[in-house]
C-alpha cells in the first residue's frame, strides 16, 4: 500500500520565495504526493523569517527555495520507504 503524503504551502510564503520549490515539486509528478496551496497556514511569524512547507503536518524550513526543495525531497524519500 502506497502512503499518501501531503505537502502544503502558504500563499504568502510562496510570494516571499518558496514558489520555485513548489513548482519543482509539482513538476516531479509524484503519484503518492498531493501538493496544496493554502491561503494561510497560520505561521505568520515563521513566514516573515524563513521559507517553509508542511509535509504531513511536519514543518520543514529553509533559508532558500533550493534548500527547502532538498529538505522536502529528503523527507519524502525517508517517509515513503
Amino acid at each position: 500500500m502506497v502512503k499518501k503524503i501531503t505537502v502544503e504551502f502558504c500563499i504568502s510564503n510562496l510570494v516571499k520565495g518558496s514558489l520555485s520549490a513548489y513548482y519543482c515539486l509539482k513538476n516531479q509528478n509524484h503519484s503518492c504526493v498531493k501538493i496544496k496551496m493554502r491561503y494561510c497556514l497560520g505561521l505568520c511569524s515563521c513566514c516573515e523569517h524563513t521559507l517553509y512547507a508542511y509535509v504531513n503536518d511536519q514543518l520543514i524550513e529553509a533559508d532558500t527555495p533550493d534548500k527547502l526543495y532538498e529538505k522536502i525531497i529528503h523527507y519524502l524519500s525517508f517517509y515513503s520507504r
